[in-house]
């Protein structure tokens, strides 16, 4: 009976697992508000990216104190977090406010939502999650969506954006690396728990951003934006990233990558509603894409229920 219970408890839940990345992405997507407050008082990209980590490994840390329950981790896995630190967090990072240095926000940002992409092709590659027309189809409506929703298709077909070679290189490295963090991720759930996985990759991404950027520089130089500074750590940062690697249990990289993709929907929306700005005919119908995307995984899902079982798994 026991071995039962087990089994059912450890048993994948799709729908649960969506919610848990769709939520995710959502106070991902708030990340706009949260920069542009910081960004006008002076504290740089990678300054609010080292913050962010920072204080979200210290919350992370008082989680795994406060429930005393943890996985040993052993030198193996140590040197496992600290790819996982470099490769889907510090370098990740740095690829990613390069390519913002190079070209617009908006193209930036259309380029990391190449993730996945990467994600979906290296699944496959190496044979752990299936390619097929419906999974290619879905994949084409969210890069499309992705591009109109960020209104980078409207600033290179108009010349407002230029993408040079090291821009694009940048961007797509950054899409690589924000992929590597989903198979990251999903690989070490196999011997840790969400909290664990999360904490530990986490520890050595901050420690890497803070030698490019120490975090105590820009808390003593803004003592007024510590709330805002605990806010960004604890939320979409410590909560979003634990609900995104818990997600991943019951979902496939590629599917939950894929849901990843409604980020940039919730800024538009937020910046639309909070901040004045104007959503344009591409962006609306971004979204649309975007959003048919997902109803057509969910169709998909519905259609195979055991899929996800079998896949599930790294």
């Amino acid at each position: 009976m026991a071995a039962d219970l087990k089994t059912s408890a450890a048993a994948p839940r799709p729908v649960l697992g969506g919610i848990m990345v769709l939520t995710a992405a959502s106070l991902w997507g708030t990340l706009g508000l949260f920069a542009r407050t910081l960004y006008e008082v002076g504290v740089t990209p990678l300054e609010v990216a080292s913050i962010r980590a920072t204080i979200g490994v210290a919350g992370l840390a008082l989680w795994m104190l406060v429930r005393r329950r943890r996985t040993p981790l052993r030198c193996s896995g140590l040197l496992f977090f600290a790819a996982y630190g470099f490769f889907g967090i510090a370098l990740f990072q740095f690829a990613y406010f390069a390519a913002i240095e190079r070209t617009t926000i908006a193209v930036a940002v259309a380029l990391l939502y190449t993730a996945p992409a990467f994600v979906v092709v290296l699944s496959w590659l190496s044979g752990r999650e299936p390619m097929d027309g419906a999974r290619l189809l879905t994949l084409a409506l969210v890069l499309s969506g992705t591009f109109l929703v960020t209104g980078a298709v409207r600033l290179i077909l108009t010349g407002s954006a230029a993408v040079s070679a090291a821009a694009l290189a940048f961007g797509l490295l950054s899409g690589l690396t924000y992929g590597l963090y989903t198979l990251f991720g999903k690989r070490a759930l196999d011997r840790y728990d969400p909290i664990e996985t999360v904490l530990y990759g986490s520890v050595f991404g901050a420690l890497f951003l803070a030698i490019a950027a120490p975090p105590w520089r820009p808390m003593l130089a803004h003592p007024d934006q510590v709330p805002i500074f605990i806010l960004l750590g604890l939320l979409p940062t410590a909560a979003a990233y634990v609900l995104y690697v818990s997600g991943l249990r019951h979902l496939t990289a590629g599917t939950a990558s894929i849901l990843a993709s409604v980020e940039p929907v919730v800024a538009a929306v937020l910046g639309a509603t909070l901040l004045d700005e104007a959503i344009g005919l591409d962006q609306a119908v971004g979204i649309g894409l975007i959003v048919g995307a997902g109803v057509l995984l969910t169709r998909r899902r519905n259609a195979s229920p055991s899929s996800v079982s079998a896949t599930s798994r790294v």
